[in-house]
Formats: C-alpha cells, structure tokens, sequence
C-alpha cells in the first residue's frame, strides 16, 4: 500500500463508498443522514490522503474513519435537541444531575450493548426511544404522532431507560442458547385442504431457531430476541403468525411453548433401537398370518401369474398398514379447524441394513361413478445416511408420474391398445418396458395386483378380526409409545401417534427379516418392482 500514490489511493477509496454508505445506513435513523455521514467518512478519508496520511491497510484505516465519525454524529445527534417544548422535570423521567442514557453509553463497548438492548424493546417503545433520541422530536409532538396521552409517552420513556439499564447490567449475550443448524428434516402429514402447506412455514432456519428454543421450555417475546439476536418487533410478527398457525401455544402468563415435537438423533436411535428388540414377536405373528392366508389372498386378487415370493410383497405390506390402522388416530385437529402433524427429525449418523422408509401412499380417481385406487409402498433406502438394503429398496411402478386415466383405460373400460391415442400408446409402452403391463395380442394385462374393494373390504375384515396378529402389533405399539412420551414434554401426548409413525421403521425390519428367511424374494436385475403395491378397484 506504500507504494501506491496519492491518485491511486483516491480510487481505492472509491471501492469503498457503497460499503461506507450501508455501514451508515445500518446506524443511522434516516437515509439522508446515511447519506451526509457516508460523504463526510469519505471526504474526511481523501482529505487526510491529500495531507499525506501514511496509509497500511486500507480496511483498517476506512473503519476507523467510520468509528470515530459515527461517534462523532451520535454526539451531535444528543446535544442538538434544542426544540424542546416541555419542561422534563415535571415528567420526572431524570434526575437533575444524571445524563441521559445514550450519553452515559457513548463507549464504543456500551453503544454496542445499548444496541442489542434496544433490540428488546416493543415496537411502541423503540418507536418513542428513536422519535425522542435520534428525531430530536418533542414528547407532545410525539404523543400527537401516536395518538397516545402526553404523560403516557413521558411514563414509557422512563421505562425505556429502566428497561435498557436493567438489559445492559443483565450482561447477557445474544444467541447464546441459539440452536446450532442441526440436519433436522421436516416430517408432515395432514388430511383435507390446507390454505398452507406445514413444512414449508417451520423449513426456514430463522423459524426452526425459535421453535427450537421453546420446545418443552416456556418462552417469552424477550427470551427470543436475546437467543436469536433479532429486534423485538420482527419477533413479535413471527410469533403472532406461528400462534395463527398453531405451532405455537400461547400461555396465560404471555409466554409460548412449541406445539411440534423435534426428536433429535439420540432419542430416534432410542427408539428404532426398541423397535428392533422388541420386534419378534409381531414379526411372528405377520409372516404366520400372511403363510396361512396366501392362497385366500391370491383367492381374491384378479388373474396373475406371479409368484407366490413375489405376491408376499404387496400381501406382507397390506398386512402391516390394516394391522397398524387399528390403533391409529386422526391427526391433530388445529385451532382452524384443520387436521395436521409435523415432526422434525434429526438426521441420523447411521442406520442398519435393515432400517429404511416403507411408505404407505395411495392414488384415488373417480371415473363416472367408479372409483379407482393405486396403493403402493415403496423403499427409501436413505444412502445418504449410512446406507441401507440395496437388495430390496425398491421404487414402485405406482409412485411418481404413474397415471390412473391410463389404469382407468385398461381395467375399468378394457381399452385395446389399438384403440389407445398416441399420448396414451406412449405411456402404456412405458409400463411395458418397466414390466407393469404386458401386451397379449391387442389387450393389455396389468401386472400389479388388482382387487376389486368389495374383496378388499374382505380381505381387512380377516386381517382385523385375527386377535394373534392385532395382539402382537397392540404388544409392540404400546411399549414404543410409552417409550416416546417419556421422551417429548407431556402437553405433545395427543401427538404421540403422529410421532411414532413418522419415526418407526417396523416395516423395514419385517420386510428384510423375511426376505432374509427367503419368504419374499428380490429381482435385482429390475430398478422398478412391480410387486410392492396393489391396485384397488
């Protein structure tokens, strides 16, 4: 930096000047006051240039320009309030011989303090705190302004210089309970039509940060903005719309707790740890029931020619989701009227071979009065998370782009592939090649299982009425949820199914246990498996 000459330096300082101006933008209380201080850092820079100023670093020079003149604006900000129309005596806000706030805090270490205690204040408060400071605006001219009686303003602000001094002493330091960005993913479920959609109000980090810090532990407007860091009136704002939203429950003492849960990686390890102890027994009794009635399934289903290993897929998972359906409740009915659950779970660091996502997702369309269903349950392997079954983490035939009008045409109108459209001959021909139709002379045979509902009603009732089976999945629910409510503050109990569904991988450990003692077996040749979902009509 030396070596450069004066001219040279001058256009450094250029580089500078959007930087100086939002530096002033930040701190000053209008922008025209951003803009005269930002030209008189710079000035004040290029006339020491001028001089002959010994320069180093540049960054560190500019700062300090910026430091002392902004101490310099804050000084003459305070003592040029010369439009007083009220004697302050009479208001009592000091006493004679003390200073004012700001004056006595004018050190660089104590504006910085005074600043994040300012944050604290109610937007009505830090409205009068910056009218009176920084305006220069009288306290009638204030309470003209807000619409509030003159003694009101003088009373709050001496409150405000209570509250900043109380703030001050308290020597606390923003976001110091923050929570640190954790790998926590977002897990909803809801029933109806929603004017929003869960996950994406609590996805953002800001949001997850403050329901985070009041998840089971009673929080105020102030506990917010000192952990988060963030003036008081946008907290305000974000807690007024999470408490529209019921993700947050506002107390009677004025205070907020959250009304989602968050289970970090210990507690799910906990849990899907149960799970695996205690899983025999309902194993036992889903691969007896599923053997002793597999020829009663196959009874029920429409033509197929697949094997039985392969049918044990769709006949295993339908088992599980009726089995479990006994004992599952409703989601959680919302203070509008809406019935919605999210859980955030944090990413775990490892899971076993046998742990991986089944879920359980349907297609419904109604077609001149006949209603058609596409159940399928495909596997989320979760690589990503340490990896899982390879072997049977399949996708589905049903999931993604799979389209009912083309289910609609082949099962419920028996539409010849000749007398098919182009548009619909295309999609047809995908699911040739992925093996979910195949094509015999002119007609179109569907794959996948299909059952008609009269058959599938048939089917529930045999599966609910088997008092081993619901006993053993009774056995194990039961003892995992009494394992998660020990585990969540007691006022999220009426969430506990939610969460157990959301967390349990009971499915998985079934599923790989009996492809391990070969009662369902794999194709490994295919991406897509054609067999772990079924077709409702």
């Amino acid at each position: 930096m030396n070596n450069l000459n004066k001219n040279e330096l001058k256009e450094k300082v250029v580089d500078y000047a959007e930087k100086v101006f939002f530096f002033c933008v930040k701190r000053c209380n209008s922008r025209m006051d951003a803009e005269d201080l930002s030209q008189t850092i710079l000035l004040e820079v290029l006339e020491n240039i001028d001089k002959g100023a010994h320069i180093d670093n540049m960054d560190f020079y500019i700062w300090g320009v910026c430091k002392n003149q902004y101490n310099m604006y804050l000084r003459r900000t305070i003592k040029n309030r010369n439009n007083l129309e009220l004697n302050e005596e009479e208001i009592n806000i000091y006493s004679d011989n003390s200073k004012t706030p700001l004056e006595e805090l004018l050190e660089d270490e104590k504006i910085r303090k005074m600043n994040s205690a300012i944050k604290l204040l109610s937007k009505d408060y830090a409205e009068i705190l910056y009218a009176y400071y920084i305006e220069d605006k009288t306290l009638k001219f204030i309470a003209e302004e807000l619409k509030l009686p003159l003694g009101t303003v003088g009373r709050r602000l001496s409150d405000i210089r209570k509250k900043l001094k109380e703030y001050i002493d308290m020597e606390r330091l923003n976001g110091k309970k923050a929570y640190v960005p954790k790998n926590f993913q977002v897990v909803q479920s809801f029933s109806g039509n929603l004017s929003f959609n869960p996950s994406k109000v609590v996805d953002p980090l800001l949001i997850k940060n403050l329901l985070y810090h009041s998840y089971g532990i009673e929080c105020s407007i102030e506990d917010y903005s000192i952990e988060l860091g963030i003036a008081r009136p946008y907290i305000e704002d974000y807690v007024k719309e999470l408490v529209n939203k019921d993700f947050l429950i506002k107390l009677e003492n004025g205070k907020y707790l959250t009304n989602i849960a968050f289970i970090n990686k210990k507690e799910r390890r906990e849990i899907l740890d149960f799970a695996r102890e205690n899983i025999s027994g309902y194993y036992n009794a889903i691969v007896n029931f599923t053997k002793e009635n597999l020829e009663f399934y196959k009874s029920l289903l429409d033509e197929t020619d697949a094997l039985d290993e392969h049918l044990m897929w769709s006949f295993i998972c339908l088992t599980m989701v009726i089995a479990e359906n006994v004992l599952r409740t409703d989601f959680t009915l919302r203070n509008d009227g809406t019935n919605w659950d999210v859980i955030l779970l944090e990413t775990l660091d490892k899971l076993y071979n046998d742990e991986f996502f089944i879920s359980f997702s349907g297609r419904n369309g109604d077609y001149n009065g006949r209603h058609l269903c596409a159940y399928a349950f495909p596997a989320d392997h979760w690589k990503e998370d340490g990896g899982a079954s390879d072997v049977i983490a399949y996708n589905n035939a049903l999931t993604g782009t799979y389209d009912l009008n083309i289910l609609y045409e082949v099962l419920i109108k028996n539409t010849k592939y000749s007398e098919m459209d182009e548009e619909n001959k295309v999609s047809v021909d995908k699911y040739v090649e992925m093996g979910a139709f195949t094509i015999v002379g002119d007609s179109i045979k569907v794959n996948i299982p299909v059952i008609t509902i009269e058959n599938y009603k048939e089917l529930k009732n045999k599966i609910t009425s088997d008092e081993a089976l619901i006993s053993a999945y009774k056995e194990l629910y039961n003892g995992i949820y009494m394992k998660v409510r020990n585990l969540i503050p007691s006022y999220l109990e009426k969430q506990t199914p939610f969460i157990i569904q959301a967390i349990l991988l009971d499915r998985s450990l079934i599923l790989h246990r009996a492809f391990e003692e070969g009662i369902i077996k794999a194709d490994k040749s295919r991406k897509v498996f054609i067999y772990n979902g079924v077709i409702i009509k």
